[in-house]
């Protein structure tokens, strides 16, 4: 099996999706406090019609650590458009390590 990403690849990934994923935690926090952080979560590209601030929050979370999950056990369907299984690029995994679509899917 050939292995896609070699362990500095793989690490600094792994610290993006850590990164996303701690800011994504500390914004459902603040939701659950009472503070007020929509328009945080409109700029990330987060709020969907008809969830709630902090669902939006939890979605995006469950995401970072679901593509984590896969970047750590290896898997080969990280880094993978999840509709057709086209392969993202290392410029827009370094962007956006949680990606999970390519650019003809992300409106799906």
């Amino acid at each position: 099996m050939e292995i896609r990403f070699d362990d500095p690849t793989r690490e600094r990934l792994r610290r993006r999706l850590l990164q996303r994923g701690s800011t994504l935690a500390t914004i459902i926090a603040d939701l659950l406090a009472g503070k007020d952080r929509e328009r945080q979560l409109a700029a990330l590209g987060y709020l969907r019609p008809g969830l709630r601030p902090e669902e939006a929050a939890r979605n995006a979370l469950d995401q970072v650590e679901a593509r984590r999950r896969l970047l750590v056990d290896g898997d080969d369907r990280y880094g993978r458009c999840d509709i057709c299984g086209t392969d993202l690029g290392m410029l827009s995994l370094f962007e956006m390590a949680w990606a999970d679509r390519c650019h003809t899917h992300t409106a799906s």
